[in-house]
């Protein structure tokens, strides 16, 4: 027979025990959603502090002075979800090269999915291997096409794995971070070649989801120009007919660019967001900091009209770069602006026109003006995907040309400037496997005119370059 004594403690030792487990513990399903962030729970008579993790089955007791509250804190970790990656209007063909932008929505998109709050850990990226051949020739009356003749094999890799932390405030706030840890297979490249071997995006950003937000750190500006599904970063058809000593008169496409892309050095941007509609977005985008040629500032404000089968895209910037040291009178001074339409029609077409064209004011460590350095250029491009719309077996064909050209202030009469001129050209085509893995072949053709008054007899000769390139590629 049990005493009213034994019973009191039995009840109480129940009642402690019950109080021990997780309230808000639960069976976990095949894809749990990431928890939100319940309100701290009220302090407990020991002092201590319970902490649970995501999913934990059990509760960990942690020794806390009495004054302080006890929270649970959950924080989930998941693979980044089709929700996270934005479609407001549609994007582009699936697995084309506009799918695979943005157009300036905000990405990742984890806001909470409840009234509470949340913080979700997100996890995503990308790897590509390229296997390539080129075969480069220069021809005219001033070239040695026996001596500068090149074929050349190449392989290279690259592998991000992206990490996004994100503290969602009820279905409106946020505070994102994000950083892209890289890894690259050609190991003759230095980090000044593959602008940073370690990371690409770096940022912090706060904002409120569809509505705006502001960025900080190491990342691109949104695209205008856009190339289609070849001119990939650090290709051959990328480069184009560019030979080996001609840095001398350098020349790459351009689409208001020269701000665009992750700066190098010790140099940071800082952008403002915002979406006044589902259609309508804005970005205004500063660099400033110090690189290895001197301290350098930018500004580039952009404006995207996303209405899914039209995308109307327009940009300025401004870049200035000067000297590091106080003697060092260097002033370069660049400019530009462009735009770009395109049309996507599901579920077999896209294509698109660029236009962008700008100018350079190059300066001198001792002061005087760079002939070579200070010119205008000027880029044209187009580029159109096709898909057969097949829902396992997707196949899609891609053309692209651009068309640029530069002239310099560096002549003698009757000659009096150098000008130079490049066109790009590919043809590819790509297969998806199971969603994730792309087999793409890219051919490219590219031929440059170099045409340099500033020499006396005048040099005038052309380069040709033929390519072939097989990317596969793993998105995760």
């Amino acid at each position: 027979m049990r005493t009213p004594l034994l019973t009191s403690l039995i009840l109480l030792a129940s009642a402690a025990t019950a109080s021990a487990q997780p309230a808000d513990s639960a069976p976990p399903t095949t894809e749990p959603a990431p928890p939100a962030i319940p309100a701290p729970a009220p302090p407990t008579d020991s002092g201590a502090t319970v902490i649970q993790g995501a999913g934990s089955p059990a509760a960990v007791i942690v020794d806390a002075p009495a004054s302080e509250p006890a929270s649970i804190t959950e924080v989930g970790v998941q693979r980044l979800p089709a929700s996270a990656y934005p479609e407001w209007e549609i994007r582009g063909l699936k697995y084309g090269s506009l799918w695979l932008t943005f157009h300036g929505m905000q990405w990742p998109y984890m806001p909470s999915m409840t009234d509470g709050r949340r913080f979700v850990v997100g996890i995503s990226g990308w790897g590509w291997i390229d296997n390539s051949y080129e075969k480069f020739a220069p021809w005219g009356p001033n070239a040695n096409i026996e001596r500068d003749r090149i074929k050349y094999w190449k392989q290279q890799a690259r592998m991000l794995l992206r990490i996004t932390p994100t503290y969602a405030l009820d279905r409106d706030y946020f505070v994102q971070g994000q950083v892209e840890l890289v890894g690259t297979g050609d190991q003759t490249a230095t980090r000044a070649d593959v602008g940073g071997a370690d990371t690409d995006d770096l940022y912090l950003k706060v904002g409120k989801w569809r509505s705006w937000d502001v960025q900080v750190g190491r990342f691109e500006g949104w695209e205008v120009f856009h190339l289609g599904m070849g001119l990939d970063f650090n290709t051959f058809e990328r480069q184009g007919a560019v030979g080996p000593g001609e840095s001398a008169y350098p020349i790459g496409y351009y689409g208001v660019t020269d701000a665009q892309f992750r700066p190098s050095g010790a140099v940071g941007s800082l952008a403002a967001h915002v979406y006044p509609l589902r259609i309508l977005r804005f970005e205004a985008l500063g660099t400033a900091g110090s690189n290895l040629t001197g301290p350098v500032y930018a500004v580039r404000p952009v404006a995207i009209l996303d209405l899914g089968w039209l995308k109307l895209k327009g940009g300025l910037e401004y870049q200035h770069i000067g000297g590091l040291k106080a003697t060092d009178l260097t002033d370069v001074t660049s400019k530009g602006l462009g735009g770009a339409i395109q049309f996507v029609f599901l579920p077999h077409i896209e294509f698109g026109l660029n236009g962008a064209q700008g100018t350079v004011v190059s300066i001198d460590s001792s002061g005087r003006l760079s002939p070579t350095g200070s010119l205008t250029r000027t880029s044209l491009g187009a580029f159109a995907n096709v898909s057969n719309g097949h829902p396992r077996h997707p196949v899609l064909f891609g053309v692209g040309s651009v068309l640029t050209w530069t002239e310099d202030q560096n002549g003698i009469a009757p000659n009096p400037i150098d000008k130079v001129w490049l066109y790009q050209g590919y043809l590819a085509a790509q297969y998806v496997w199971q969603d994730v893995f792309y087999i793409k072949l890219v051919g490219g053709y590219s031929r440059a005119h170099y045409a340099t008054a500033g020499q006396d007899p005048r040099i005038e000769f052309d380069n040709e370059v033929y390519s072939l390139r097989l990317r596969l590629s793993f998105y995760f």
